[in-house]
């Protein structure tokens, strides 16, 4: 019996020693991530004049970085600095000191290309810094005056005049401004009686990509966008609400942030302070535009995109302002008349220039 109890005792013994024990779970306690909210960018500007006398408006502009831009205007004046504006050299064509040149396209230090816009109409480039000029292009129709042009890149460009016998006039080059050649007109629509572009800053055309290009015009009946995507060969057109019906009102300049989403900016040149219906948006690349909840003051003659700040800058002679929400919206930065505006590619660096040989640095600063 003794030994039948030790058993029993043993073997309830090993029983509990090898029994698991069991643990509840612990319940998981989930912790949420914290969201963080991207603080919204400041942007801080301010504007360095040029003091230098120079007897033209400026109105075309073309800068390669911060220290190389060129500038163009009346009195067939045509400007360079290297220095960042520190020196400036000035230069006129032998012979057509009396030109007025609306726009102005540079490749680098030592190459650009001018337009003047009525007839006689002339293209005239420069490889050696703008010592020597030789003409590439003329045009004596008494029709004929062109608003600007815009390249894709070094070699290939476009440039457009108001209608020749009813249809806008339209040229191209393929070797950097050297030869141009007309683009038929069976494909460009019918203009309306009196409808035309814009020549206050060279930028109511506009191009993307490699062969996407947009231009705008203004009038009597509407103010329209014309939009081709194969390098100006076939063209469609979009209505915009933009302001118009005199000929001094319409859409003055065009920027596109990429193949989608662009601004057309204008009013009208005699109403400096009215900014009713002077700003649309796209979104599908031209075809449709919409107007926009907070205008920009008053007339505006140019508009770009600076893609090293992500903001859209405007200017005219009712002020410069500018834009963080793809064009939604406008802030004023200074009130100071300009002609046009324009931005290096390589560096975001900003340059205006207006009346009187006004030039100036639009420096821009990210909190």
């Amino acid at each position: 019996m003794k030994k039948l109890l030790t058993l029993l005792i043993i073997i309830f013994i090993y029983s509990c020693s090898t029994q698991k024990e069991i643990v509840k779970e612990k319940e998981e306690i989930k912790i949420e991530k914290p969201v963080l909210v991207e603080k919204e960018k400041e942007y801080n500007f301010s504007i360095e004049i040029f003091s230098k006398k120079i007897n033209s408006n400026l109105r075309g502009l073309s800068v390669i970085d911060s220290l190389t831009l060129w500038a163009s205007g009346s009195n067939g004046l045509i400007i360079r600095t290297t220095d960042g504006g520190k020196t400036w050299q000035e230069f006129k064509v032998k012979g057509f000191e009396t030109l007025d040149f609306r726009d102005i396209e540079a490749f680098d230090k030592n190459n650009a290309i001018v337009m003047s816009i009525d007839a006689p109409a002339f293209f005239f480039r420069t490889s050696d810094g703008g010592k020597t000029w030789k003409r590439k292009y003329m045009n004596r129709d008494p029709k004929i005056f062109f608003n600007g042009f815009a390249f894709w890149d070094d070699k290939n460009g476009i440039a457009f005049s108001d209608p020749i016998d009813g249809k806008f006039y339209l040229v191209t080059t393929k070797d950097a401004g050297e030869t141009w050649k007309e683009i038929t007109n069976l494909n460009i629509p019918q203009a309306y009686k009196n409808e035309g572009g814009f020549a206050a800053s060279g930028t109511s055309i506009t191009v993307k990509g490699k062969e996407l290009v947009w231009f705008g015009t203004g009038g009597l009946d509407k103010a329209r966008i014309y939009f081709s995507e194969d390098g100006g060969n076939n063209w469609r057109i979009a209505d915009t609400p933009m302001k118009f019906g005199n000929s001094s009102s319409g859409i003055f300049s065009i920027a596109f942030k990429d193949d989608l989403n662009g601004v057309a900016i204008g009013g009208d040149y005699k109403e400096i302070n009215n900014s009713l219906n002077n700003c649309s948006i796209t979104d599908d690349g031209g075809l449709t535009w919409q107007k926009i909840d907070k205008n920009p003051f008053g007339y505006k003659s140019c508009v770009v995109w600076n893609d090293f700040y992500k903001i859209y800058l405007a200017t005219g002679n009712s002020g410069t302002d500018f834009s963080k929400d793809d064009g939604k919206s406008w802030s004023n930065i200074d009130s100071k008349s300009f002609n046009s505006i324009s931005v290096s590619k390589n560096d975001g660096a900003t340059f205006l220039v207006g009346d009187k040989g006004l030039i100036a640095k639009l420096k821009i600063k990210v909190e």
